[in-house]
């Protein structure tokens, strides 16, 4: 008598359908990470920071007003250390300046922070400006 062995079913018929899509989801996401990476680091010539300051109304504490400012960033570039000065004028003559710095304001994105003026920012002209950056 001879011992024949039974075929054995092929690949497809073997493995679940659950699996050749889990399968193909990994393929498809591991292509896409890897696609995006690469055109990321081939990109040329990214863009310095283009940052925009925003200041808001001015509120009273116990130590002078604190005006909340917005810095922006509409750029891809993240900036370090963004210095923010805030001038408060009156008939032309600087009555009152600070400053303040960001450690960062992400690419794409904002911070919010404060300067604090002894002077009521209400009664005077305010500008607020963005005077710097560091590269990360």
């Amino acid at each position: 008598m001879v011992w024949r062995k039974k075929p054995r079913p092929s690949l497809l018929k073997r493995t679940p359908i659950a699996e050749w899509v889990a399968a193909a989801l990994g393929l498809i996401l591991t292509v896409a990470v890897i696609g995006y990476l690469l055109a990321e680091g081939l990109r040329e010539g990214q863009r310095p920071p283009s940052l925009s300051v925003a200041s808001e109304p001015a509120q009273r504490t116990g130590g002078g007003y604190v005006m909340p400012v917005v810095v922006r960033n509409s750029s891809d570039t993240t900036a370090a250390s963004v210095e923010v000065r805030g001038t408060l004028t009156q008939s032309g003559a600087i009555v009152e300046e600070r400053t303040v710095t960001f450690a960062y304001v992400p690419g794409r994105g904002e911070t919010h922070g404060g300067l604090v003026f002894q002077n009521d920012p209400t009664r005077s002209t305010v500008e607020v400006v963005a005077e710097g950056y560091e590269e990360p």
